[in-house]
């Protein structure tokens, strides 16, 4: 007979954005990632462009190794020197990185955060983008979208030490609103969690607290974090605080619908997704980013990077 954990409780019905947050919730796990994607293998160099610890980099690491999205080789065969190599499954990340970029793009605030370009090789622009539906090409907005839950309703253990993670202080809110990053925001499970419910329609703070199973200061303090980032509204029915998302958030969407595109092909253990997701065209979403300027599909192998200032050689995103 199968004995309960007495360490774990059942959380609420899991969806595939949170499958994949539990490897990629952490804003200097994104972080990192983004330095991999732009060609950075060595351990000092990860550790000189975040200003990241030495213990938390070596934390990260070893945790993107175990989630098989890294692996450490050789330099070359005369040195011991080892290096962290992308896998395949970090690799078809891509389109959340570029939501990140994008975000940016979109939301400018500190330049430093963001020193570089991304451009479409085919058409030589400057990355511009929107996600589109691979079946009709149409963008994929919160509009364009219906979530449904599969069932039976599919439910993860969860950590009874998570309602302490879930209400501590991530690295994205230490220097305010003002200074918060899309990297940053990603690592905070319980802000996409909010943005991913309120997507699908406004809720009072009573419903979002037990519709994600957190304390009602937890949700009420995440809430103030997304107004303050102008990502949702708040306004009083009644007694009750009624929240619902704001024309800035919709950048956000692509980050959101990428990440649980990918949860779904690398986080369910063998299992369907559990939960389905369509676009308005009838077909299950499916999406990647259209270039603005020629309207061919954004991949790995037709960008390139170049630095936001100077003459600096081009670095292929690998």
């Amino acid at each position: 007979m199968n004995q309960i954990n007495r360490d774990t409780v059942a959380g609420p019905p899991t969806t595939s954005l949170r499958r994949a947050l539990r490897i990629l919730g952490d804003p200097w796990t994104m972080l990192i990632l983004k330095e991999a994607f732009n060609g950075e293998r060595r351990f000092s160099g990860f550790q000189k462009k975040l200003n990241i610890p030495k213990q938390t980099l070596s934390l990260r690491l070893t945790h993107l190794c175990h989630e098989q999205m890294m692996y450490r080789r050789q330099v070359s065969p005369t040195h011991t020197t080892l290096e962290y190599a992308l896998t395949a499954k970090a690799f078809d990340l891509q389109d959340a990185m570029y939501s990140i970029w994008l975000w940016h793009e979109a939301n400018p605030s500190d330049v430093s955060v963001l020193p570089f370009e991304i451009v479409h090789r085919s058409c030589g622009q400057r990355l511009s983008a929107r996600y589109c539906c691979m079946h009709c090409r149409d963008e994929i907005t919160s509009g364009s979208v219906s979530v449904e839950h599969t069932h039976p309703l599919q439910f993860d253990p969860r950590d009874r030490l998570a309602r302490r993670n879930d209400a501590a202080v991530t690295a994205a809110g230490d220097g305010g609103a003002d200074n918060m990053v899309a990297a940053s925001l990603v690592g905070d499970i319980v802000c996409n969690e909010i943005l991913y419910m309120l997507f699908r329609s406004p809720s009072h703070l009573g419903a979002i607290a037990d519709g994600l199973d957190l304390g009602m200061s937890v949700a009420r303090g995440r809430l103030e974090k997304l107004r303050l980032l102008g990502l949702v509204e708040e306004r009083s029915e009644g007694r009750k605080l009624t929240y619902s998302v704001l024309p800035k958030a919709e950048k956000f969407y692509p980050l959101l619908m990428s990440i649980s595109d990918w949860g779904d092909r690398w986080c369910n253990g063998g299992q369907p997704p559990p939960e389905v997701r369509v676009h308005s065209c009838g077909e299950l979403v499916h999406g990647r980013f259209c270039c603005d300027h020629c309207g061919g599909w954004i991949s790995r192998e037709n960008v390139y990077v170049r630095p936001r200032q100077g003459d600096g050689e081009e670095e292929g995103i690998s």
